[in-house]
C-alpha cells in the first residue's frame, strides 16, 4: 500500500466519531493530527491519537488551521466530524484553499445550505425520493392544517448555541404549541409527518475527489440509547432495494459535494422515507470499518491522488453491532429483557468503544458509564427547557 504524503487533520469535538476516524486512519502511517473543539476526552486516548490539539472555540481552530500546515508542498487533508464545524469550515474556505482539501461543495455556501433539513428534504423530493410530509416552522409559525401526530426537528445547528432538542413527537396541537412556546426565536425547524418506521436505515459512503461515490452497505437499527445513538443494529452490504442509490449519487452531484457522508431513512414495509443527509463524517464509520470497509482510509488516498483500489469499501459479510455499554438502558427502561440483550451483546461482533487493540478510550468510557447515563437522561428530558435557561442566561455553546 502507498503512503500518504499529506499531512491529515481531523477536526471535530472529542467523542467516538472522531474515536473511530484515529482508528481508520490511525494504523496506516499516516501523519495525524486531531484537532480538538473543546476539551480532549475518551477519543484523545487512543493509541492512535499522537498529536491533539484543544481549541475553546471553532475560531480558534480555525487560526491553528491558517498557520498550522508548514508543508506548502502538499496541501493537507480535513476530515470533519461536526455539523458546525462543516458549515464553519464552509463559509471560511477561501482563507483555507491554498493550504488544505476541505470535504465541502464546490460552490461555497451549499454546503451551509445543504445542511439544512428544509433545505435538503426539498432538494431530495426534487430528486424523486420519497421524503415525508415536510413544512418550515419557527416559534411564531401558523399552525394549521398539520396532520397529528408529527415530528419537529431543528433545521439546522444554530452556529454558537444549543439546538433545543435533536426530534420530538407531538400527539396534538397542544403539545407542539407547547414546543414551540420554549424554543428560541431565532431557532428554524422542520415539522415532518410522523412515519410509523419499522426500523431506522442509514447508508454510509463517500463522495470521492475524481468524482466517485461509493457506498459501504447500510446499517440497519433498531434500538437507541438516551444519547441519542443507535444502540444495536445489523450491518450489511446489501443495500434494500427501497432505497435507489443512483439518487444519492444525483443528489451529491446537484451539490457537487466531495467528502464522507450518510444518508438517513425509516423503513415502512416496502419503502424507505429520507429523514437526513449528514455532509460530514458520520459516527458509524467505524462499524463500517469492522465490518470490512475502511472509506475514510479510501477517500484520503483520493485526496492525495493515490489508488484507493486496494483499499476495502464494502461491507464483506453480515454482522451485528451493540453498543456495549449504553445499550443497557434499554433494559433499564424494559424495552427489551435482560436475556434479550445478552444474547444480542454475544450475537455481536463489532462494538462502539471496544478493541482489543486500543482498549484505553474503552476504559475510560466504561469508567464514567453511570454519570454520563444520568446525563443523557436528564437532557433527553428536560433539554428544550435547559436550553431555554441558558439562553436567558446568555450562555452560548
Amino acid at each position: 500500500m502507498e503512503k500518504v504524503e499529506n499531512k491529515v487533520v481531523i477536526w471535530s469535538v472529542d467523542d467516538f466519531n472522531t474515536l473511530g476516524l484515529l482508528r481508520e486512519l490511525g494504523p496506516f502511517n499516516i501523519d495525524l493530527t486531531f484537532l480538538i473543539k473543546g476539551k480532549a476526552d475518551f477519543a484523545a486516548r487512543s493509541k492512535y491519537c499522537k498529536d491533539y490539539i484543544e481549541t475553546d472555540t471553532i475560531e480558534d481552530g480555525f487560526l491553528y488551521l491558517k498557520n498550522g500546515n508548514k508543508d506548502k508542498s502538499k496541501k493537507a487533508i480535513v476530515i470533519i466530524a461536526d455539523d458546525e464545524i462543516a458549515t464553519f469550515a464552509d463559509l471560511h474556505r477561501d482563507e483555507l484553499a491554498d493550504d488544505y482539501i476541505l470535504p465541502v461543495t464546490k460552490k461555497k455556501g451549499f454546503t451551509n445550505k445543504y445542511t439544512d433539513k428544509n433545505e435538503m428534504t426539498a432538494l431530495a423530493d426534487k430528486i424523486g425520493i420519497l421524503c415525508p410530509k415536510s413544512r418550515f416552522a419557527k416559534w411564531d409559525s401558523e399552525i394549521k392544517g398539520i396532520e397529528y401526530p408529527c415530528i419537529i426537528k431543528p433545521s439546522h445547528q444554530r452556529y454558537g448555541h444549543y439546538n433545543e432538542f435533536k426530534i420530538r413527537i407531538c400527539k396534538n396541537e397542544r403539545a407542539l404549541k407547547h414546543t414551540l412556546k420554549y424554543v428560541h426565536h431565532d431557532s428554524e425547524f422542520i415539522i415532518q409527518q410522523c412515519i410509523p418506521k419499522e426500523r431506522d436505515l442509514l447508508i454510509y459512503g463517500g463522495r470521492m475527489a475524481d468524482g466517485k461515490t461509493v457506498l459501504a452497505g447500510a446499517m440497519i437499527r433498531d434500538r437507541m440509547a438516551d444519547s441519542g445513538s443507535f444502540s444495536h443494529g445489523l450491518m450489511t452490504a446489501r443495500i434494500p432495494e427501497s432505497v435507489d442509490t443512483s439518487k444519492i449519487e444525483k443528489f451529491l452531484e446537484e451539490i457537487d459535494y466531495y467528502g464522507l457522508f450518510s444518508f438517513e431513512y425509516g423503513m415502512v414495509g416496502d419503502k424507505s422515507y429520507f429523514f437526513e443527509v449528514n455532509l460530514r463524517n458520520d459516527g458509524t464509520s467505524d462499524y463500517f470499518n469492522q465490518a470490512g470497509a475502511n472509506i475514510p482510509l479510501a477517500y484520503v488516498f483520493s485526496c492525495a491522488g493515490l489508488d484507493y483500489s486496494c483499499i476495502s469499501t464494502r461491507i464483506k459479510e453480515d454482522a451485528w453491532f451493540v453498543d456495549e455499554i449504553f445499550d443497557y438502558e434499554n433494559v433499564l427502561k424494559r424495552i427489551i429483557s435482560k436475556q434479550q440483550w445478552r444474547e444480542d451483546k454475544s450475537a455481536a461482533t463489532i462494538f462502539k468503544y471496544y478493541n482489543k487493540d486500543d482498549i484505553e478510550p474503552y476504559n475510560l468510557v466504561y469508567k464514567k458509564r453511570f454519570r454520563q447515563m444520568a446525563r443523557d437522561f436528564i437532557l433527553k428530558k428536560y433539554r428544550l427547557y435547559i436550553v431555554r435557561a441558558l439562553d436567558k442566561l446568555g450562555l452560548k455553546k
